[in-house]
Order: structure tokens, then sequence, then C-alpha cells
């Protein structure tokens, strides 16, 4: 519960911060952040693998190449 008595849309507001998706690639997960013209970048890796953390293409700020995900807010 929230005691304020500050309108709702005002706590609520969108902070217009950055649009995160996160993806199922086999058996990781990656979030990704939306880039100008639509493209995406490897923003974290989500895996129990350390091998995983080692993948170049999988760095932070890496292109992601695959079919654009769903975007949401994670």
């Amino acid at each position: 519960m929230l005691w304020t008595v500050m309108p709702p849309e005002w706590v609520f507001e969108d902070d217009g911060g950055p649009r995160l998706a996160e993806v199922a690639a086999g058996a990781m997960r990656i979030v990704l952040e939306a880039g100008p013209g639509g493209a995406w970048r490897v923003q974290r890796v989500l895996s129990t693998n350390p091998f995983d953390y080692l993948r170049p293409e999988l760095s932070p700020g890496a292109l992601w190449i695959a079919n654009p995900p769903s975007v949401s807010r994670v």
C-alpha cells in the first residue's frame, strides 16, 4: 500500500529509461537494450554456464543479430 498525497500519475510515471527485452537463447537468457534505428544490443547475460560469459558475441554492447524481441520492461 502506498500512502501519499501525490496523484498516481506522478508516482508511477514512466522514467524514460532504456527499453529492455529478455530473450531465451538455448539454455540461457539475454537482456537486450533497444538502440537507435531498431538495433538491439546485449546488455546482460543470465546463465549458470561460465563459458557463456566468454563468448564474444554475447559481450555487453554487442549487436544482437537474431530476430528482434518483443519489447517489455524488465
